[in-house]
């Protein structure tokens, strides 16, 4: 929370999240973060409470996390892919009562919701930070088909009608220190059920620093941006790739389905990042795009990659950083 609050007072103008064409700037993040903590305090959330997100990359994750950090919450991210029984779990383990859903999980939320301790439901569309012309082009050409379209039961909310309900609220007057609990992500599940590990606002903060002085040689502090393709409920991007752009005040371009290969590769051409994170799988099948495979993607901005989850084959390391001029590391958890 610090780190953004003094990015939004040194250059609030710069951007801070970069987003389909949009941007929004650390002075906007920090302004709705402040709102939504409001809103939090309003309906209820203490010091202490869990915020469920069910939300993919996309502002909004940025703006409830932090929002609820300063609300003196602790935020549980949930892969909202997940089965309603794997949810149903993860939910009452938690104890949230207050979740931001994105609209596409709307209707599987509300049907698991009599199961779970939740009481406050907040909506939120992926159009929402779209720019313009692309929210209007959403609007009319693939929010029905896709199932984003939704009817607002009675007693949720939408975020951005509460956000502008609260745009002028002061941030609640919540005491949040660095030891006090921050973030509950949860395992994949891989030897039983999930289950949820607790990091608390001084380790995600020291995580970023170690992040960022590694980096350091590499990228330049505010102006190298970052391409977010590993998923924000998942620790790799939450805590590392997050973690690294908000404490070198990085940009970070966020990629709601980093397997959507057209809609990654129109996002490196867009914002031409220096930070490109991913697993094998994602870079070997970067390498055989038509696209890339026929010279018309530039990939020279491109100055870092890491991989990770999975063993990176020599060959994809010699074929990627030949392609991108940078450097490819291999990283294990």
């Amino acid at each position: 929370m610090d780190v953004v609050q003094s990015a939004a007072r040194e250059r609030p103008d710069h951007p801070a999240l970069l987003f389909k064409g949009a941007s929004l700037s650390y002075g906007e993040l920090e302004r709705l973060s402040d709102a939504f903590a409001a809103v939090l305090v309003a309906h209820g959330v203490e010091k202490g409470d869990r915020v469920a997100l069910l939300v993919v990359n996309c502002p909004q994750f940025l703006i409830g996390q932090l929002g609820a950090w300063k609300a003196g919450a602790i935020v549980a991210p949930m892969n909202p892919l997940y089965t309603e029984r794997e949810l149903v779990q993860m939910l009452n383990d938690c104890g949230a009562e207050t979740a931001l859903v994105l609209t596409l999980f709307y209707d599987k939320v509300k049907a698991m919701q009599p199961q779970t301790s939740l009481r406050c439901v907040i909506a939120t569309n992926i159009k929402e930070y779209f720019p313009p012309h692309l929210r209007i082009l959403f609007t009319t050409l693939k929010e029905k088909k896709l199932g984003h379209r939704i009817t607002l039961q009675p007693g949720d909310l939408w975020l951005g009608d509460v956000l502008r309900q609260y745009a002028k609220a002061p941030r609640p007057k919540v005491s949040v220190g660095p030891h006090d609990l921050a973030l509950l992500l949860f395992s994949g599940g891989t030897t039983g059920t999930p289950k949820g590990a607790v990091s608390t606002h001084q380790s995600l903060v020291l995580a970023g620093m170690q992040m960022q002085a590694w980096s350091r040689g590499v990228l330049d502090e505010w102006d190298d941006s970052i391409v977010v393709t590993f998923p924000l409920f998942h620790t790799a991007g939450n805590v590392g790739i997050v973690g690294t752009g908000l404490v070198g005040h990085n940009p970070l371009v966020l990629v709601p389905n980093a397997g959507d290969l057209d809609d990654l590769l129109a996002t490196i051409r867009q914002t031409r990042p220096a930070f490109l994170p991913g697993v094998p799988t994602l870079f070997i099948a970067l390498l055989n795009h038509p696209e890339v495979r026929a010279g018309k993607v530039d990939f020279c901005s491109i100055k870092l990659c890491i991989s990770g989850a999975a063993p990176l084959l020599a060959e994809t390391k010699k074929r990627f950083e030949a392609l991108t001029g940078g450097h490819m590391i291999e990283v294990y958890a």
